[in-house]
């Protein structure tokens, strides 16, 4: 993944407007070879046990929804890779 990919995904899950296959698909996969991307998927995967609300219909599909400390964490993350230098894939 790369770097603008990582700050998609975390915006649109900031928003709830991220798919909810998209936001499984990425806490779910295998990295072993990033310790960034890998330490993102962590942290995310801790969001996904403590912060989810559910899932809500965004134009007819199926996104994630996150309690209030949810947003405010991928939110930090966001802000975080938005900023983020020498990101290798």
């Amino acid at each position: 993944m790369s770097q603008k990919q990582c700050v998609d995904l975390l915006f649109n899950a900031s928003q709830g407007a991220l798919l909810e296959g998209e936001w499984y698909a990425f806490i779910g996969m295998n990295i072993r070879d990033n310790e960034a991307l890998e330490a993102l998927r962590v942290h995310c995967l801790s969001i996904d046990e403590f912060g989810v609300k559910g899932t809500n219909m965004v134009d007819g599909r199926s996104c994630m929804s996150f309690n209030k400390e949810g947003t405010q964490r991928l939110e930090m993350l966001l802000d975080e890779w938005r900023h983020k230098v020498n990101y290798l894939v």
